[in-house]
């Protein structure tokens, strides 16, 4: 009995870190929290409404990720935005980004039908009568296409971030996802440190592109069209920095 409490609080413990670590990068990622910022734990703890032993591995965690810096006994400042740093993140972006989607296009012609169901919420009649998996990924598109169409800044990172869990879950490959999502943070935060109002668009085209490749099961679209987002990316930053 004592091990299965053991075992609870652990498995608690680690949600509670977990959570904070999500409402954390959230904040650094929309620029809620600033870069350079200055913070506490009790700041932060406060802030995101978790306590102080679920933050302190939430920064940890972060602090890994590249963005956050904590001084022991000083406190947690956000990391600045290397411009250089994330285009050579986007170098090691790319390749992975690559082999997800490769991965969720070649699932789906494969007929990995569950995983799309599981992922779009429906019953299976549901989904036939959408149109099959090319359905879940057109209503992505189309939920970032109406957010920039709009100029709704945070509709469209959220349709970002549903498109990027969706992908992730579709490849089946847990640890390419895994080792994606920092730099997708990271990507995604410097996107819109330097955005333009222009840029939503094309962005939501080039999603639209990778999305239809990969609902219709196309592994050699999907690569190329996965190549193209990471490019119109690195392309969109450096613009922005040689404006500066």
């Amino acid at each position: 009995m004592d091990n299965d409490v053991d075992v609870s609080c652990g498995a608690e413990a680690q949600s509670l870190a977990e959570r904070a670590y999500r409402a954390i990068e959230d904040m650094v990622v929309r620029l809620d929290l600033p870069p350079g910022s200055r913070l506490t734990e009790n700041d932060l703890s406060q802030r995101v409404g978790f306590g102080r032993t679920p933050v302190r591995e939430a920064l940890q965690r972060l602090h890994y990720d590249g963005l956050v810096r904590v001084f022991p006994r000083k406190g947690i400042a956000v990391s600045e935005i290397n411009p250089l740093e994330v285009l050579v993140a986007l170098d090691v972006c790319v390749g992975i980004e690559r082999l997800v989607a490769a991965g969720a296009a070649r699932r789906i012609a494969c007929g990995a039908q569950a995983v799309t169901e599981r992922l779009a919420g429906m019953q299976s009649k549901q989904v036939h009568a959408a149109g099959g998996p090319l359905a879940v990924t057109e209503q992505l598109a189309s939920a970032m296409a109406r957010a920039a169409g709009t100029g709704d800044v945070v509709g469209f990172v959220e349709a970002d971030k549903a498109i990027d869990r969706t992908l992730a879950e579709l490849s089946g490959n847990p640890y390419a996802a895994r080792a994606l999502m920092p730099l997708q943070a990271m990507a995604r935060r410097a996107w819109l440190f330097f955005r333009r109002a222009s840029d939503l668009v094309p962005a939501a085209r080039r999603h639209e592109d990778l999305l239809r490749a990969v609902g219709t099961g196309d592994v050699q679209a999907a690569e190329a069209a996965a190549d193209a987002l990471v490019a119109h990316l690195r392309e969109s930053i450096k613009n922005a920095v040689s404006r500066l």
